[in-house]
């Protein structure tokens, strides 16, 4: 892995050219702290940052440089019975202590051209679904942003729906994955979303349910107006 200074760092390079483009002027960067990972490729960076808005108002000074991450949501149907349900995953937290029950998810690091490639991914190693990236949506255009008083952090949402046989989506339920990164221990499981919103404290979890939903109801408008458009023809 090429070792780069914090400056040259794609996440680094991402949030000036986001600021820039929002009219603000980056007058200056200075390091309090940069946290590297085992291959020398940068994670987090706490930044002391000097920033004017278009107005020549200078914004607050410090900085968490995170870079961008993304969520899948995948629903699996049974192909046997027809059941649908969430592909969710439960792991523990640090900042909260508690087993959290979320999508599958990932840092972009240094891929940040290609969040779909990172989303199929994470998918694979945190749940053991292989879904091409042809069947991977977006669920919003572009990243969504949680807390941009102090990171730079952007969320981008996708979404698939994959049928599985019967006894492969029932395998899913309780699978443990260990290794799909550092201090990761996993458990896989299946979730209504009726199940999912009882336990699930992540606002990333609800997000994901709330635009999948939304996702599902805009494609089945489109396709009852092509049908109205289209008819199909008697035989």
């Amino acid at each position: 892995m090429k070792i780069l200074t914090f400056e040259q760092e794609p996440k680094v390079i991402a949030w000036n050219s986001l600021v820039t483009k929002a009219g603000c002027a980056v007058r200056g960067l200075k390091p309090l702290k940069l946290i590297h990972k085992k291959n020398s490729e940068l994670l987090f960076a706490l930044l002391k940052a000097d920033v004017t808005d278009p107005a020549g108002n200078k914004l607050p000074n410090i900085l968490f440089v995170r870079g961008h991450a993304c969520i899948i949501v995948p629903l699996l149907k049974n192909g046997d019975t027809g059941k649908e349900a969430f592909l969710m995953i439960r792991q523990r937290r640090i900042g909260n202590g508690l087993l959290n029950l979320e999508f599958p998810a990932g840092m972009l690091d240094r891929n940040i051209h290609d969040p779909i490639k990172t989303a199929a991914k994470e998918l694979h190693e945190e749940t053991g679904l292989k879904v091409s990236t042809k069947n991977i949506f977006p669920l919003f255009d572009g990243p969504l942003f949680s807390s941009a008083g102090a990171s730079d952090e952007g969320i981008y949402y996708f979404g698939c729906m994959v049928t599985v046989p019967g006894r492969r989506f029932a395998g899913f339920e309780g699978r443990a994955i260990s290794g799909a990164a550092e201090d990761e221990h996993i458990v896989v499981t299946l979730m209504s979303r009726k199940q999912a919103e009882l336990e699930t404290r992540s606002l990333q979890a609800r997000l994901g349910f709330y635009l999948f939903d939304e996702f599902r109801k805009n494609r089945n408008h489109e396709n009852s107006v092509r049908k109205r458009k289209h008819p199909a023809k008697p035989s």
